[in-house]
């Protein structure tokens, strides 16, 4: 809606964003071939790196505070798709399957910028979080909400080190956001 002079007016719809229907992105043609250190680290071609368990390290950061939410994982098909969508794709190594962040909890991740680092086996997704605004199945915005003591604050340490919390309240309660869903932490 735009705000005129005489109120709320609406524009003609042909004026309004359209919604496009996603085509499904094959990783095999989107993705190219590793073929030199300079293509790779200086080309224009996107040729990620998968490790042996075909799995490539995914930081996310809030898009405007650049505050560090989460680091996951993702295969060629959970990058595909987040290429595809423009929403936040990982690889459960826990479920062995694909996840669609926020589909359960509605803390979806909507890509705002998506990077690959120099030797394509990083990417770093700066996103806008849905819902509260959290990232982290705990209840905490970001998963990262402890710090671990180093330098002198470590110093002659002889048993397990205390970690600080830096986030102290949880932004949702897990139990009522994802009722009856096992905990995907393993020990």
């Amino acid at each position: 809606m735009i705000r005129g002079f005489a109120g709320i007016i609406r524009p003609p719809a042909a004026l309004l964003p359209v919604r496009r229907e996603t085509k499904k992105l094959d990783s095999k043609k989107i993705f190219g071939p590793r073929e030199t250190v300079e293509q790779v680290e200086e080309g224009t071609l996107l040729a990620p790196r998968f490790d042996a368990n075909g799995l490539i390290p995914a930081v996310t950061t809030d898009f405007a505070s650049g505050e560090l939410l989460m680091h996951g994982y993702m295969n060629a098909a959970a990058l595909a798709r987040t290429i595809e969508t423009g929403e936040a794709h990982y690889f459960s190594r826990s479920r062995q399957a694909i996840w669609h962040k926020g589909a359960t909890s509605g803390l979806t991740q909507t890509v705002r910028e998506l990077k690959i680092d120099d030797d394509q086996d990083c990417v770093w997704l700066r996103v806008d979080v849905g819902g509260s605004g959290a990232s982290c199945h705990v209840g905490y915005r970001s998963c990262f909400y402890r710090t671990v003591p180093t330098g002198a604050d470590a110093a002659g340490a002889d048993q397990p080190l205390p970690l600080t919390f830096t986030e102290h309240e949880k932004v949702f309660d897990p139990e009522e956001v994802y009722p009856g869903v096992p905990n995907p932490t393993k020990l």
